[in-house]
């Protein structure tokens, strides 16, 4: 890191708020440029950057930098978007398997689909860091337990366990979800 960076980066550290801000004004546009190529949409860009900044500001008295501060933003943004299409990506994965697994016609019928769709999901990304991730790999990537147990670095016996408590979490939290929507159709 050279003298100019060490400086700013020391200043930050210690709270300096100016110096976190000439580092946000001097990087920000040119990273949300970068952000967008990979990502395709800058409102999307300008949110990915913008998280990135927040966290470099919350972990600035633990944070560590080997390289240039430059060099760091440009990885951290890298990754925060290959995160973002991931995200994405298992989103629309999981959209369209409940597509085949509860083919609805009736326009009724895509409401109910569409919460259904917005319930799971939000159980989903409540669950665990590690379930959430075991489960989604599993489920949404179509990944075998071994595989996964391989990625991870963990047990294939601690994977079933982590994808059967997220059933089990999930099983629990549709149970009202599907009492009320057969009340619903049944009133209706």
């Amino acid at each position: 890191m050279n003298q100019t960076d060490l400086s700013l980066f020391n200043l930050i550290k210690a709270g300096d708020l100016s110096a976190f801000e000439k580092l946000f004004n001097t990087h920000y546009p040119v990273l949300c440029v970068y952000a967008k190529k990979i990502v395709g949409d800058i409102d999307e860009a300008r949110d990915i950057v913008q998280g990135v900044f927040v966290k470099v500001y919350e972990r600035r008295d633990t944070l560590e930098i080997n390289t240039s501060i430059k060099a760091y933003l440009y990885r951290s943004v890298y990754h925060a978007c290959l995160n973002h299409l991931k995200h994405i990506k298992t989103h629309n994965h999981h959209h369209e398997s409940l597509k085949y697994y509860l083919p609805l016609s009736e326009d009724h019928d895509a409401m109910i689909k569409a919460e259904l769709e917005e319930r799971i999901w939000e159980i989903i990304q409540n669950l665990p860091e590690q379930c959430r991730r075991i489960f989604e790999m599993n489920r949404f990537e179509g990944k075998k337990n071994r595989e996964i147990a391989e990625i991870l670095g963990i047990s294939v016996r601690t994977v079933e366990t982590q994808i059967s408590k997220a059933l089990k979490v999930l099983r629990k939290n549709l149970t009202g979800f599907f009492t009320a929507i057969m009340l619903f159709t049944t009133v209706a």
